[in-house]
């Protein structure tokens, strides 16, 4: 890229796309009917984008006399006239009192034509765009019928996104099975039961339809073209339209003094009350909590689950309505943890909290960095919330695991014993440990604007959680971890059924050899024939769930990272597993650089 001259054209104005004649209207049967036209244009509720070639406003009304519905347009006028319309229904204030399911027939109308159309029961603290089928939004005049095709390699050479080795074909499984219309409120490829054991799509550093858009290598072509003709047209419309089905999903705390996603600082004790489909949630020590909701419930939501919303979607269409998906992830997270374990308003992701787990806490702490990465600089004080609330999380995991001694294997401390009490031994799920370590390698990759001292915490942090990845890849000697046998499901992260953690005195293994023996009840045999175990080669197995983990190490120069990743890239059998990563390419995450 160059710098140019900037282009000394006026933005585009309100006034502009008055001048189109534009009209809309959004219908919600007995409830009420609002519309824009005329002067309405003039009082945007936020200016999202002003340029020449392209400007963008968001407007919203309620609905008639109802106190949770709101409908909502971001609106797109480019040069030469062209205004293209999203429109959207939500039902989710944070609290309002009564929040309850709003079914009726929903309409939208745009330069007075009816363009939608749908009974939806819609649930509560849920929202969706009113669009449907190959539909992603609606254009006042003809649609212009353009796909948009980034540079998806160098779009994973910023830290945004996970670099991916995988290289998806036209004819995948993968691509066929994306799901590319839209309904509202739809599955799609979401989980159809957030929370259920096993594999799924759903969850990673991103989802596989967000996988799939960097990973599918073709031309682009119109949507309606066959997947094996344009697998990236497809894995498009994919990416989008489960953007759009995150909003079945009870997690749109709207706060009603700001019209905003909350400010953490602004309700330090408040905690998620009943009724909107968000499993394992915390208590409040001042009883403060979100009024019980009733009616039809959303989709069970699932922190420890629960996949990356709204951020590659806002990478790859600039809209704003994405742009709060990751928002609204970020702050549900933080609701639903008890205010004394999150530490009130620092919203800090314990990964030995009941309402995370490992795992949980992992995935938290992806969907907070995003959002901080999302929210632009002009948006300070949501901004400034999202990056406090890192900072203190990895100011608090420093302060840990670090700052003072604590065990030298990178294990943060579990939920629970997965053997339970009796072996006298402390086994944690290996692969949830790997999760968070990924977690925070990718938040390091997207450099967050972090003071110095906190970045160079996170730095230090990093190096000692990624030690449980590094040494699980370890040698043939005694004293290491053969890292034939790196993937298992649990592993022994204490010799005691009750490691002190807190303070960091444990008692704790007295080398990789020691947990290699109580892991698999026998010592290092010193060679293997290849990787084994844990369901290899699959892709979607444990082998698969430690890559982003070992990547990152790499790449952020954890010492000895590089020589545990050849050994695991040198075994003789590792390309099986390579093959695999083109089949199911959610986990194929490989260092962006090697040092």
């Amino acid at each position: 890229m160059t710098i140019g001259a900037a282009d000394a054209t006026p933005a585009l104005t309100t006034a502009d796309l008055r001048a189109t004649g534009i009209t809309a209207s959004i219908a919600a049967g007995a409830f009420g009917t609002v519309q824009w036209a005329a002067a309405d244009w003039n009082n945007p509720f936020q200016t999202w984008v002003s340029g020449p070639q392209m400007s963008s406003w968001v407007y919203r009304k309620a609905v008639g006399n109802d106190a949770h519905l709101v409908a909502w347009l971001e609106v797109r006028l480019f040069a030469g006239g062209a205004v293209e319309v999203l429109p959207w229904i939500e039902n989710g204030f944070l609290r309002v009192a009564g929040p309850t399911s709003k079914a009726a027939t929903y309409g939208f109308s745009l330069g007075g034509r009816p363009r939608f159309s749908a009974e939806i029961d819609l649930p509560n603290h849920c929202r969706t765009p009113l669009v449907a089928g190959a539909a992603l939004s609606h254009w006042l005049g003809a649609d212009p019928q353009v796909t948009v095709k980034h540079d998806t390699a160098y779009m994973q050479t910023t830290g945004l996104v996970p670099s991916y080795r995988a290289t998806v074909p036209a004819d995948a499984a993968a691509i066929k099975r994306l799901v590319t219309t839209y309904t509202p409120l739809q599955v799609g490829n979401h989980s159809p039961g957030m929370g259920m054991a096993g594999y799924h799509g759903s969850i990673g550093l991103l989802p596989e339809w967000d996988v799939l858009y960097l990973t599918s290598a073709s031309p682009s072509a119109s949507p309606s073209a066959s997947p094996s003709a344009s697998p990236s047209a497809y894995a498009y419309a994919g990416l989008i339209v489960n953007a759009y089905g995150g909003g079945r999903y009870g997690i749109h705390f709207r706060d009603e003094t700001t019209q905003r996603p909350l400010r953490f600082s602004g309700y330090p004790s408040l905690v998620v009350g009943e009724g909107s489909g968000i499993s394992s949630s915390g208590a409040s020590s001042t009883n403060s909590y979100t009024p019980a909701s009733t009616g039809t419930p959303p989709a069970t939501w699932a922190s420890s689950h629960h996949p990356s919303l709204g951020f590659m979607a806002y990478l790859v269409t600039g809209r704003w309505y994405f742009m709060e998906e990751t928002q609204f992830v970020a702050t549900l997270n933080y609701l639903k943890n008890s205010n004394t374990t999150r530490l009130n308003a620092q919203g800090i992701f314990q990964s030995s909290a009941g309402a995370n787990t490992t795992r949980g806490a992992a995935w938290a702490i992806r969907s907070l960095a995003q959002a901080a990465c999302a929210t632009p600089d002009g948006d300070t004080a949501l901004r400034h919330e999202f990056l406090a609330s890192l900072q203190a999380n990895i100011d608090w995991n420093h302060a840990r695991y670090v700052a003072q001694r604590n065990n030298p294997y990178g294990w943060v401390q579990p939920y629970s014993d997965y053997t339970g009490v009796g072996d006298g031994i402390y086994f944690e799920a290996t692969w949830m440990q790997d999760f968070y370590t990924a977690a925070f390698g990718y938040a390091k990759a997207m450099e967050p604007a972090l003071p110095g001292a906190s970045s160079q915490r996170l730095t230090e942090f990093f190096a000692w959680k990624a030690r449980s990845i590094v040494g699980r890849l370890g040698g043939g000697a005694p004293t290491d971890y053969l890292y034939a046998d790196a993937a298992q499901y649990t592993i022994a992260v204490a010799p005691t059924d009750t490691p002190d953690f807190v303070t960091g005195t444990g008692p704790w293994h007295a080398n990789w050899g020691t947990i290699y023996a109580d892991t698999l009840k026998a010592p290092n045999p010193g060679t293997a024939p290849g990787l084994r175990g844990a369901y290899f080669p699959d892709a979607t197995s444990y082998w698969g769930n430690l890559q982003p983990a070992i990547a990152y190490a790499v790449q952020h120069r954890v010492p000895g990272a590089v020589e545990a990743y050849q050994r695991m890239t040198s075994a003789s059998n590792w390309r099986q597993m390579v093959s695999n990563f083109d089949v199911n390419c959610v986990w194929s995450v490989q260092p962006l650089r090697q040092a």
